[in-house]
């Protein structure tokens, strides 16, 4: 006997026998001879008390179609079998309308969703064909009816809803220096360590390419000047090593030189050792140049995601004081005034200046003069933006500005304001930390629905108790989706696994991080223009931007 029915959203409710009287009653109504109220319970009653205890609404529907072809009205089933299709149909009605609207290559909210996806390209039309059928799975398997009703109503907005059976994380900040001097492992392919510039910058566009490919948001590096300033020094010694090779000068005394900065000057006037070692200064900044030209260059033109969309990238500096790292941040900075292509200004990477006093702010800082240079690029091409490392909340008890690793103590975020530092289950930093997955809530829609309420008083209080009821659906959506996400296989995410330090995810596991993960791993946090982004697990974790 049947007791309970699986709805195709996968929903189990009570069995109602009214509803396959009313199917076949339609069916009847549709041909000469009209209705047979006997024939309808006989053949309800038969299929109730023989089926299943638990059957899903498809399974009960061909126990119609049967039951129907054995009774003498054989042009009923037909008319059933009809019916079926015309609902099939109308349930496809919408996927049919959207992928029309892909196939047409028309200018809408549906095809310009991502402005960073050319959706017009055979790749961006695969995507968006794989997006627009992955979200109704995901409103119908994997989201709780609080969470639909919520999205219909317009409270929540679900990012990335078309990556959410995948498991991936939104972003994350690289450990570029693990990548660099051990190489990577992604897939079926592997890089060696950089040991020059050149090769530096190359395997940092690459690897955050990969990376953009296991995870559903942008990509980060936190301290660009810290990470790429050794392959400065490496490349100034292979250009002293040239220059030995071609005036037959013994140079190694100056391979660990040190000096206060990387200066390209003329070399007129300069004779023997002194002009020698110029030269191989010249050669290097100039190597330096092409190289952080190459890499804002590949930025915005290497494709990922089934070579469709570039990497949403952003990159972090400006408080590494050696002379490698000042040239690293001096020549980035040229490279971005001087634009790409004809002179346009380069969308990716975002870049963020991270202004310290001691370091940048004031005249008698080391790198003030960059600071200067950084002004006069963002009053040209828009970047890069500032992040006060002085404000109180950026602050870090462990920074010290003789620290060499003083980085692993400094703030960093991205280009969609995307901040984590506090850690509840780790050291305090933003290196190998991200966003898990987010959710936006509508307070506009929230507030605009108390206007009516006169008092003061009560449209307040009323507004604040809704907020709190849509925060507490959002935070149990985000919670849920974590859970789905804790459930990934390790092998599923090769580079994270094998390049983002943590303890909680080794080679040799089998899962993704649980929920008490190291460090390494992302908190839910992203601030969203104009709307409320919830965070789980606590309501009280929001952000109003």
């Amino acid at each position: 006997m049947i007791q309970t029915i699986v709805k195709r959203d996968g929903r189990v409710v009570g069995f109602n026998e009214e509803k396959i009287k009313a199917a076949i009653r339609k069916a009847m109504l549709q041909t000469e001879l009209g209705e047979d109220e006997t024939l309808i319970n006989k053949i309800t009653d038969r299929i109730s008390m023989t089926g299943e205890p638990t059957m899903t609404v498809e399974q009960i529907q061909d126990r119609v179609e049967l039951e129907l072809m054995k009774s003498p009205r054989k042009e009923v089933a037909k008319k059933y079998i009809a019916y079926r299709d015309q609902r099939s149909i109308a349930r496809r009605a919408k996927t049919r309308d959207i992928f029309l609207e892909i196939i047409e290559a028309k200018n809408n909210d549906i095809t310009r969703e991502n402005a960073n996806m050319n959706t017009d390209s055979p790749a961006g039309m695969m995507m968006k064909f794989a997006s627009e059928t992955t979200k109704p799975f995901v409103d119908d398997y994997l989201l709780t009816d609080e969470a639909r009703q919520a999205i219909r109503d317009g409270y929540l907005h679900i990012h990335d809803k078309d990556y959410y059976p995948t498991k991936s994380l939104t972003c994350v900040q690289h450990p570029l220096d693990r990548i660099l001097h051990h190489g990577f492992i992604a897939g079926h392919s592997e890089s060696r360590p950089a040991k020059r510039i050149e090769t530096a910058s190359i395997i940092a566009c690459i690897s955050l390419e990969t990376a953009q490919n296991e995870m559903h948001g942008g990509q980060a590096i936190p301290a660009f000047d810290f990470y790429l300033a050794p392959f400065v020094r490496s490349s100034y010694i292979e250009e002293l090593k040239k220059a030995e090779e071609m005036t037959g000068l013994d140079l190694s005394a100056h391979y660990e030189a040190t000096f206060k900065d990387y200066e390209k000057k003329p070399l007129d006037g300069l004779k023997g050792e002194e002009r020698a070692l110029q030269h191989a200064m010249n050669q290097t900044v100039s190597r330096v140049h092409q190289a952080m030209e190459a890499f804002i260059h590949n930025m915005n033109t290497i494709h990922s995601r089934g070579g469709n969309q570039v990497v949403f990238s952003s990159i972090n500096y400006g408080t590494d004081t050696s002379a490698e790292g000042r040239c690293i941040i001096r020549e980035l900075l040229h490279s971005t005034y001087e634009g790409v292509g004809n002179g346009a200004t380069a969308i990716f990477p975002i870049q963020i200046w991270k202004k310290k006093t001691g370091i940048s702010y004031k005249p008698e800082d080391p790198n003030y003069d960059l600071y200067c240079l950084a002004c006069k690029v963002t009053a040209r091409r828009f970047f890069p933006n500032f992040v006060n490392l002085d404000a109180t909340f950026n602050q870090h008890e462990l920074w010290r500005a003789d620290d060499p690793k003083r980085y692993l103590y400094e703030v960093a975020t991205m280009g969609c304001r995307t901040r984590v530092f506090e850690n509840r289950f780790g050291p305090k930093t933003s290196i190998g930390r991200g966003n898990l997955s987010f959710s936006t809530i509508n307070i506009v829609r929230i507030a605009i629905e108390c206007m009516a309420i006169k008092d003061p008083e009560e449209r307040i209080r009323r507004f604040f108790n809704r907020l709190d009821d849509v925060l507490e659906i959002t935070a149990r959506q985000l919670n849920d989706r974590f859970n789905f996400q804790k459930t990934a296989l390790a092998k599923q995410f090769p580079l994270p696994r094998n390049s983002v330090p943590t303890t909680a995810w080794s080679r040799s596991s089998t899962r993704a991080p649980s929920a008490s993960a190291s460090s390494a791993w992302p908190s839910v946090s992203s601030p969203s223009p104009a709307n409320t982004t919830a965070r789980a697990p606590s309501r009280r974790h929001w952000v109003c931007a």
